[in-house]
């Protein structure tokens, strides 16, 4: 490994900012200028500076500062973070430059980072490390912790139980108060923050919910079975990840207990966790929108061209494989009508309003599939509304467009020709829209490829064609 950290007991312990510490805090917009000061500082070997800054900044802050800082200047400020400070930036870093990080730690060190985590963090830290890596920090774990990420490295990524952390607060629905108060004391430095006590029966089987605020209210002898909510809201680990934000969104959830089919508790979920799912959904929505179908988001944001480029290059030739089929089409005007050459500029003009539209109903589809708003049940209802509102638009843009035409050429075949061809091909294309992204869900594809450049082009050919067709029932004829 290169460039591993000095000695830890050589480091300043201190990781809460102080009254007197500088306080450092990036807004998005002044991160470059933030990582400019803190390559002079280093640079200018101003040491007592750099340990102010790295005390008194939030671990996420830091994050996005090793984000931009080249990587030979991370060590001088990694060298100034304890262990419990590097595991909070490295929960914070993004998938890519975890691995960037955990060159520069020797390998006790990133064990006892990786150690020092939540089970679900230290799970999905290792799962982004080289394998070998990540099976020689599995091996030199605790047994106990050991076995927690191992757990949970068996579930998809993408799963309730790949959010899940085995860490929280369970006890007896026999037990009183104030044995609920001694488990919760004793649980506090292992479990982190504390939302709910989760009553279990004999056989871990999850019977109810008790609120932190019954153990204050309540005397200590009073049964935790007489104050515990037993509608419980709970997923099994299988769950998909966007259906467990969904429940978060929906019934405004701070935490959420898996468990197994036979309903013993396995875990929570917190709500930290579902903001980056909703933040990793919308990222990939976004990337597949532009052709970019990767499991890595971030590379896109990364200096490695070359993967950049094959990643994207593959719906390119795609489309461009598809425009072929309107250049066709365009050619073919000029053959079937060489006395009205009137009709050509129209073929952009009807061929990027297909497109348009079509992308424009394909993206609202895609988003209800994300909300759960649009799914097989409502098809039928969402087609139809999609029906009437695309006649709307079309019969408006038919009635502009053939007034255009009429304007500019003085003819009455071509104006009718552009205006009924404008009509039909904007309703072909919104229907295309809404059922595109539904085949492709029906195959198991992620719908979100719809609504890039498949949808663009297929409307884009159909729309040329429905005006070519039109052409030929009122000109040829």
């Amino acid at each position: 490994m290169t460039d591993p950290l000095i000695d830890q007991t050589q480091v300043d312990d201190t990781t809460e900012a102080t009254g007197d510490a500088l306080t450092v805090e990036f807004a998005p917009d002044g991160l470059r200028d933030a990582a400019s000061k803190v390559s002079n500082l280093i640079e200018d070997g101003d040491e007592s500076a750099l340990d102010e800054v790295v005390r008194g900044t939030h671990p996420a802050d830091l994050a996005a500062l090793l984000g931009v800082l080249p990587h030979e200047l991370w060590p001088p400020l990694l060298t100034r973070l304890d262990i419990a400070r590097i595991s909070d930036v490295m929960e914070e870093l993004p998938d890519h430059l975890r691995d960037d990080l955990a060159e520069h730690l020797l390998p006790q060190q990133l064990t006892d980072v990786v150690e020092e985590m939540a089970s679900d963090d230290a799970a999905d830290v290792i799962a982004d490390l080289p394998e070998d890596v990540a099976a020689d920090v599995i091996e030199a774990l605790p047994r106990e912790d050991r076995h927690e990420v191992q757990t949970l490295l068996a579930y998809p990524e993408d799963t309730a139980g790949g959010l899940m952390q085995t860490e929280l607060v369970s006890i007896s629905e026999h037990a009183t108060v104030d044995q609920a108060v001694g488990v919760l004391r004793s649980a506090k430095e292992d479990v982190g923050e504390i939302f709910f006590v989760y009553v279990v029966d004999d056989e871990n089987r999850l019977v109810g919910v008790l609120n932190l605020g019954a153990l204050l209210l309540f005397r200590g002898d009073r049964p935790i079975r007489e104050l515990m909510k037993t509608k419980i809201r709970a997923v099994n680990p299988e769950e998909d990840q966007e259906s467990v934000a969904r429940m978060f969104k929906r019934y405004d959830l701070v935490a959420l207990p898996v468990v197994d089919i036979d309903g013993r508790l396995l875990g929570r979920i917190l709500h930290d966790d579902v903001v980056d799912v909703l933040q990793e959904e919308a990222d990939e929505d976004i990337m597949h929108m532009a052709g970019a179908t990767t499991a890595e988001p971030e590379l896109v944001y990364t200096d490695q061209l070359f993967r950049i480029a094959g990643m994207r290059l593959p719906w390119l030739l795609a489309t461009l494989a598809g425009l072929a089929v309107p250049a066709v089409l365009t050619s073919g005007f000029q053959i079937s009508f060489p006395h009205m050459k009137e009709l050509v500029p129209f073929v952009l003009v009807i061929g990027a309003m297909g497109g348009n539209v079509g992308s424009q109903s394909a993206t609202i589809v895609v988003r209800g599939f994300a909300t759960g708003r649009v799914d097989f049940q409502n098809l039928g209802h969402f087609l139809f509304k999609e029906l009437v509102v695309s006649s709307l638009m079309g019969l408006a843009c038919a009635v502009l467009s053939g007034v255009v035409s009429q304007l500019w050429h003085g003819d009455l075949r071509l104006s009718a020709t552009v205006a009924i061809s404008m009509f039909v091909a904007i309703i072909a294309s919104a229907i295309l829209g809404v059922l595109v992204p539904f085949f492709f869900r029906l195959v198991n594809i992620d719908p979100a490829i719809a609504a890039g450049p498949a949808v663009t082009t297929i409307d884009d050919i159909v729309a040329i064609g429905i005006y070519y067709l039109v052409a030929i029932l009122l000109i040829t004829t």
